[in-house]
């Protein structure tokens, strides 16, 4: 009798250690925003989308920016850094995780995450990172026709504002907007907060292209910090003050849903 019950008590445990090797899982990684409105306008929405195109595997997310997660810490709310959400998805029995950043990039933060993807490697059978939103020359021609969709207005030329980067990858902003050219879009055009091209590039452009009405759209993933601060205040009011008649459109790219489509098809390429 002692024999069937420690049989059957090792039957379970074999069960249940073989069903927790099999556990998979797909870790979002978001740099973060402070404002409650974007994250649920862009964050959760890329969240529950990639819950509803994967449904039997666990998601989870976690924040790169350590001054978010501080802040949110004190808002009550506990969010997990990318190193501290894996640890704990191995300890939850995950052994298969699927790492997809939001990051737009590859670029420092990109890196950086790959980087702590690799030191953690070796405590899962397989730990893989998906591709930032413009990593290739066709997911940037496709983003700018999703965005290009909402027309300018008549006779008002749209920038697209980014964050920018001293990473060489700040080289994708000058790249989207030769795209813009080359498809005749000559009344857009790309800009960056702290990059390249940079903001006075751009205000020369417009002026040489004799533009009078501009209206300013963030590419960024949330319409948060940067958006509301940087670009709907201090770029508007000094394109005003360079004699533009300026509107503002604040919408993140996570607010598009062919945009988290492309999100979602990084994953599946991780999948494959």
């Amino acid at each position: 009798m002692k024999k069937i019950c420690l049989f059957a008590i090792l039957l379970c445990v074999s069960i249940i250690t073989f069903a927790q090797a099999d556990k998979t899982a797909i870790l979002m990684v978001h740099f973060g925003t402070t404002e409650p409105e974007g994250r649920t306008l862009s964050l959760e929405t890329v969240n529950n989308d990639v819950k509803a195109a994967f449904p039997d595997m666990e998601v989870r997310q976690a924040y790169a920016s350590a001054i978010i997660r501080n802040i949110w810490g004190k808002r009550g709310e506990r969010i997990y850094s990318p190193q501290e959400a894996l640890m704990q998805l191995r300890a939850d029995g995950y052994e298969h995780v699927y790492v997809q950043s939001t990051t737009l990039m590859e670029g420092y933060e990109m890196t950086y995450l790959r980087e702590t993807i690799a030191s953690l490697r070796p405590f899962f059978k397989e730990l893989v990172a998906g591709n930032p939103l413009l990593y290739s020359v066709e997911d940037c021609k496709e983003v700018l026709r999703i965005l290009s969709v909402d027309a300018a207005a008549k006779n008002q030329s749209v920038v697209l504002v980014g964050h920018g980067t001293t990473h060489p990858s700040t080289a994708v902003y000058a790249m989207m907007q030769t795209m813009l050219q080359e498809t005749g879009q000559n009344n857009w055009y790309v800009s960056t907060i702290e990059g390249y091209p940079t903001q006075d590039m751009t205000l020369k452009k417009l002026k040489q292209d004799k533009v009078k009405k501009v209206e300013l759209r963030p590419l960024l993933l949330t319409a948060g910090d940067h958006a509301r601060n940087d670009i709907a205040k201090e770029w508007k009011e000094l394109f005003e003050q360079q004699g533009f008649e300026v509107s503002i459109k604040l919408q993140g790219l996570g607010e598009f849903k062919a945009i988290r489509d492309i999100y979602i098809q990084h994953i599946k390429n991780m999948l494959k």
